[in-house]
């Protein structure tokens, strides 16, 4: 059940807001324990929790925009209980508010920052609880969430420019495909009509296309379904996290592909190590949490194993170059970090060469695929109509 309140706080200050309790006795008491002087409690109605499509699934960039305006409000001076009653006075999201409500509760339970961010599953990366904890060691939780929220930013937008860049290249796939089922369903059997029953020898090519098109014209219902069918099916796949990371094994192995998916994974662990390590967070965890954020398993479990000989006291950079992590000029940079005492920063610093180099590979694929597809669906075209030609050049060969 959920309830708004108006209270009197310790300081004498009015203070409102919602909160999650069993029962009207149960909120009384949570704000009892709050130090706050009851004016007005309230149970909010189903209908009113749904106000502003409070209903759907939380987005991830809601809790990205969550994290960050927590830090802004922290980082302002504003108290965490007052930071929290904001944000649910702002929010429209009934779930979001949900999340936050119990991530109050929590603390004001007694729970630390980073255990009660947990409680509030909000599906967030291990990094973020990792940055929480310490933020709270060293009393800067504004910094920590802030560094968090910029991490989780850097991941969407290289998400997103990775699904932009694969936008056209896909809607030309799809139309090709489309055009050429339209040919082989409703114009290839138009000539098959004007040959049957004509005793002529056709080539090939043009038995083979005028079979190919009566059997789909037959069954166009049946394709369609297989092929909404498959769409579905790679749609749900694609959510498994499993299957993503066996697809990108099978892409790793792809010559110029292996060049994108590596600069992408560096991009990732590197700005992840360097968040960590520039939030004071040890060396060894910082390592075992960029271990889980890769997807390949074999850079997880190098990175694991650069984690594993750290810890026997070798260089961070040494290891490094060992596992062959890093090369030329980043491995250089880190060398120079690790001796300056600027590792945090350095490692900033490959993760944005690395970023960029991800977005120079992207740009030439997507220019490859583009040209290559218009091709293929060409030829295709091609070979239909050539066969469809030498078919009615038949014509003049007929027998009577």
């Amino acid at each position: 059940m959920r309830f708004s309140f108006k209270a009197i706080d310790g300081s004498g200050f009015q203070q409102k807001g919602r909160l999650d309790a069993a029962s009207e006795t149960e909120a009384l008491q949570m704000l009892f324990e709050r130090g706050y002087t009851t004016l007005d409690l309230r149970e909010e109605k189903l209908a009113e929790a749904r106000i502003g499509g409070g209903s759907s699934a939380i987005r991830h960039a809601d809790v990205i925009a969550l994290v960050r305006e927590l830090a802004t409000l922290l980082g302002s001076g504003v108290g965490i209980s007052d930071a929290f009653n904001t944000l649910l006075e702002a929010n429209q999201h009934s779930r979001l508010n949900a999340a936050l409500s119990g991530l109050s509760a929590a603390i004001h339970g007694g729970d630390g920052f980073a255990s009660a961010l947990r409680k509030a599953k909000l599906k967030l990366p291990e990094y973020v609880y990792a940055l929480a904890r310490a933020g709270e060691a060293t009393g800067d939780l504004a910094g920590a969430l802030s560094s968090a929220a910029e991490q989780l930013e850097f991941e969407a937008r290289m998400r997103g420019e990775t699904r932009e860049a694969l936008i056209y290249p896909m809607i030309l796939i799809t139309t090709g495909i489309g055009a050429i089922l339209f040919i082989f369903s409703f114009v290839v059997p138009r000539f098959t009509g004007i040959l049957r029953g004509r005793q002529v020898e056709l080539p090939a090519l043009s038995e083979w296309v005028l079979n190919t098109g009566v059997f789909v014209n037959a069954h166009w219902l049946g394709i369609g379904l297989a092929f909404a069918c498959a769409s579905i099916g790679v749609s749900l796949l694609m959510k498994n996290e499993q299957a993503k990371t066996m697809l990108t094994m099978g892409l790793s192995r792809v010559p110029l592909l292996s060049t994108w998916i590596t600069a992408g994974e560096t991009s990732r662990w590197t700005s992840i190590l360097a968040v960590l390590v520039q939030s004071r967070v040890p060396i060894l965890m910082a390592l075992e949490l960029s271990a889980i954020a890769v997807r390949l398993p074999e850079n997880a479990e190098r990175l694991k194993s650069v984690a594993d000989d750290v810890r026997l006291g070798k260089k961070l950079s040494s290891v490094i170059e060992e596992r062959r992590l890093l090369t030329g000029t980043p491995l250089t940079m880190l060398k120079v970090g690790e001796k300056s005492g600027a590792l945090g920063s350095m490692l900033g610093f490959v993760s944005t060469q690395a970023a960029e180099f991800h977005k120079t590979v992207q740009r030439r694929l997507v220019a490859l695929i583009e040209p290559i597809s218009i091709l293929a669906i060409g030829a295709s075209l091609g070979v239909i109509m050539v066969g469809i030609v030498l078919a009615m050049t038949s014509l003049t060969s007929v027998k009577l």
